[in-house]
């Protein structure tokens, strides 16, 4: 009991220890950030949680904000709705349980792979391919939503359980008709469930993705970071959390009638 007791006392005060320097290594001094901290106080009381000042600036780039925030959800939507159906394919192909070894492994290595990209980085690369503007947004949306949902569809798939499969498949059924009669009915309100909870995640990566010429409100929050106008900042956070919360409220309503579509069917 003591031997257990004294290890965990060690790996706590080792992680301590990594984390402690780890912070010095990247330059963080709580002394500095407390003796600055005025700072941080005169912009958000001054400038960007002034009432007068907000609903001013809310006035005056409302159109604008309200153009950039559709952008953004027509970039999380499109950008999902592409992804979306190879996620799936990837995410059956890459399943232990679906597949052989020869498929499944490297498929689940090319979804890490992909996952290890960040969006960012996609629109980066899609903007020398598409242009600036909201496609190269929604084409490295869609590639955050392969590998992510492609991931999560698999491990899903994984989980099913195997009488059904059985079931089918000693009745001379293929690979195709045993996943799509035994495999896919096990896993589709999993799917659509992960697949709403996503969407609200692509909506928030779209509304940065503006930062690198992707389309959306990132644009023009970057723009008034830049011109240090943080009333313009706060506007632009408002609109985002609009979008977020709207994004979040419609998927829980989906989510919530498809629970009880699904407690409706059973016997």
């Amino acid at each position: 009991m003591r031997r257990r007791l004294a290890v965990r006392i060690s790996v706590v005060v080792g992680v301590l220890a990594v984390v402690t320097a780890t912070a010095r290594w990247i330059g963080l001094d709580l002394a500095y950030l407390y003796a600055h901290r005025g700072n941080l106080r005169d912009v958000l009381l001054e400038e960007m949680l002034a009432p007068a000042q907000l609903w001013a600036q809310l006035q005056a780039d409302g159109p604008s904000l309200a153009t950039a925030t559709l952008e953004t959800l027509a970039i999380a939507t499109v950008g999902t709705a592409i992804g979306l159906p190879i996620a799936i394919c990837l995410g059956v192909l890459g399943a232990s349980n679906v597949t052989p070894r020869l498929v499944h492994t490297p498929v689940r290595l090319l979804l890490g792979g992909v996952r290890a990209v960040p969006s960012m980085v996609y629109a980066l690369l899609f903007v020398v391919l598409a242009g600036l503007g909201p496609v190269a947004g929604a084409l490295a949306i869609a590639m955050g939503t392969i590998g992510d949902l492609g991931r999560l569809f698999a491990d899903e798939m994984e989980e099913i359980d195997r009488a059904p499969v059985e079931a089918v498949a000693s009745s001379g059924a293929g690979l195709l008709a045993t996943t799509a009669a035994a495999r896919i009915p096990q896993v589709t309100t999993a799917y659509v469930a992960w697949t709403l909870f996503y969407l609200e995640i692509n909506a928030r990566k779209s509304s940065v993705l503006g930062i690198v010429g992707a389309g959306g409100i990132g644009y023009p929050l970057f723009m008034a970071f830049n011109a240090r106008n943080y009333t313009r900042v706060m506007a632009a956070i408002v609109a985002i959390l609009a979008l977020v919360v709207s994004v979040e409220f419609v998927a829980n309503r989906l989510r919530d009638l498809l629970d009880a579509e699904r407690q409706a069917d059973r016997p």
